[in-house]
């Protein structure tokens, strides 16, 4: 398998998985867009790596970088690359490709999705978060006091998911998508435990089988009306714990604190068995990701940002459990009642 096809009503994605792929993409749009201009987003840390390659392939693209950070990931940076496209007179007829993490893709997809009302989308992840997860599945975001809450819903035309730029990638940046992948083994696909507890993964089979698992729940629920919210796993608690650390935690390591409190109401709720509990906590233990709250966090904090989340509704939150592994359940929860189950 090297591809994947993602349906949704806002348009469709051509997943590719090939190594040294950036020419596979500059092929696709001389084919389909041959008189379009390129814009490149990306952010300092991915630019300084990559600049030289991605201007050898994309020769006369407008390349726009960013600060490297989730903090970079406002409504100021919209505001400023926006100029800079206005300014070098690109037009609904052009493509943004987004190259970097998911701050990077989520930003980049937002901008091409009210550039001129919307413009044509590629994204090129290459970080293992971004991905398995991020990139996939048409959610664009910046931050506005809670993570995410401005965001449109917009599938990049096509991602490229090339295992090679992962050699690149920091060993904190690399076991911080693991949570990702944990994620999915957790609630929707079990046989990735087997590739996880594995001495050396083999990353062509993750990022495969965790594409899948996510292209197949957004086919069936784009706009997170009811299934998708699946994908949440972990990511209740883990978005409270990583906005009030100010993004000191990344995304994944607040996400593997997530899914042990996730775990900590399943069983409070009589849901899931203590064995299913400690083989995810096994797994985040194999790759280090951290499984406690940090010092000084409040357990009242966190329900009273998760009250801001946008997957509230009214005074209730839907809750996602892993009554075994590779499957869910959802639970419609008050902030109150969760209070009471993480004790």
């Amino acid at each position: 398998m090297d591809k994947i096809n993602l349906n949704t009503p806002a348009g469709n994605s051509s997943i590719i998985f090939q190594e040294d792929g950036l020419q596979a993409v500059k092929k696709w749009i001389d084919d389909k867009y041959p008189s379009s201009r390129i814009v490149i987003i990306t952010d300092t840390n991915v630019g300084a790596i990559y600049q030289t390659q991605l201007a050898n392939t994309f020769s006369g693209a407008l390349a726009l970088s960013v600060q490297a950070g989730e903090n970079t990931k406002r409504l100021a940076s919209v505001k400023q690359l926006a100029t800079e496209l206005i300014n070098d007179e690109i037009t609904r007829s052009d493509i943004i490709i987004g190259v970097g993490g998911g701050m990077v893709t989520d930003l980049a997809g937002f901008i091409a999705s009210i550039y001129m009302r919307g413009i044509t989308f590629i994204a090129i992840p290459t970080s293992l978060l971004a991905m398995v997860d991020a990139a996939i599945g048409g959610k664009t975001g910046v931050n506005l006091e809670a993570k995410n809450i401005l965001g449109t819903f917009y599938p990049a035309e096509l991602i490229l998911l090339d295992p090679l730029f992962l050699n690149s990638l920091p060993d904190r940046e690399f076991k911080n998508g693991l949570a990702e992948v944990i994620k999915y083994a957790a609630t929707l696909d079990s046989s990735l435990v087997e590739d996880l507890m594995k001495d050396e993964v083999e990353l062509l089979t993750i990022l495969q089988k965790s594409a899948q698992a996510k292209t197949k729940i957004v086919n069936d629920d784009f706009k997170e009306s009811g299934l998708r919210k699946v994908l949440n796993f972990g990511h209740t608690f883990g978005h409270a714990i990583e906005s009030i650390s100010e993004y000191q935690l990344l995304h994944g390591e607040a996400v593997a604190i997530g899914m042990i409190y996730a775990n900590k109401v399943a069983q409070n709720l009589n849901k899931q068995a203590p064995e299913v509990g400690d083989k995810i906590k096994e797994l985040l233990d194999k790759y280090h990701l951290p499984t406690e709250i940090p010092s000084g966090f409040r357990v009242e904090d966190l329900v009273e940002f998760i009250k801001k989340d946008k997957k509230r509704s009214g005074d209730k939150i839907t809750f996602v459990i892993a009554p075994e592994m590779g499957k869910y359940e959802m639970v419609e929860l008050s902030a109150e009642e969760l209070i009471k189950l993480i004790q």
